[in-house]
């Protein structure tokens, strides 16, 4: 049967450790088992998303987080950063959780075959 599946990848042993990886730009791209993700490090928030942009899969690394928002630094489309909407199109987003364990990134995606 179909779903929807949760995996977690676990990027470091805290949150702390992993906000030390940033570069002096405050970008971090790490590639996963599904693909290239950008960490965006703004104030003291950290955002992750797919290092593609919808609109042409130019990579996102450049881009401006303001008001909510990323903005490609290549055609400058918005996309939000809670839900990934934007221009019609839809930026993947995935959240960021720390536990005991680690701190890691969470991905859901659809399964055919229920695995």
């Amino acid at each position: 049967m179909f779903s929807d599946k949760t995996k977690r990848y676990k990027l470091s042993d805290s949150r702390q450790s992993f906000l030390a990886s940033f570069a002096q730009d405050g970008e971090l791209v790490i590639r996963l088992g599904f693909g290239e993700v950008l960490f965006v490090r703004a104030g003291s928030s950290v955002y992750a998303f797919r290092n593609k942009c919808p609109h042409q899969n130019k990579p996102l690394n450049g881009c401006t987080i303001r008001e909510g928002s990323v903005i490609c630094p290549w055609h400058k489309y918005q996309f939000n950063l809670e839900n990934g909407r934007g221009h019609g199109l839809y930026l993947e987003t995935y959240p960021l959780l720390e536990t005991e364990e680690g701190f890691f990134l969470e991905r859901t995606y659809f399964s055919w075959f229920g695995e």
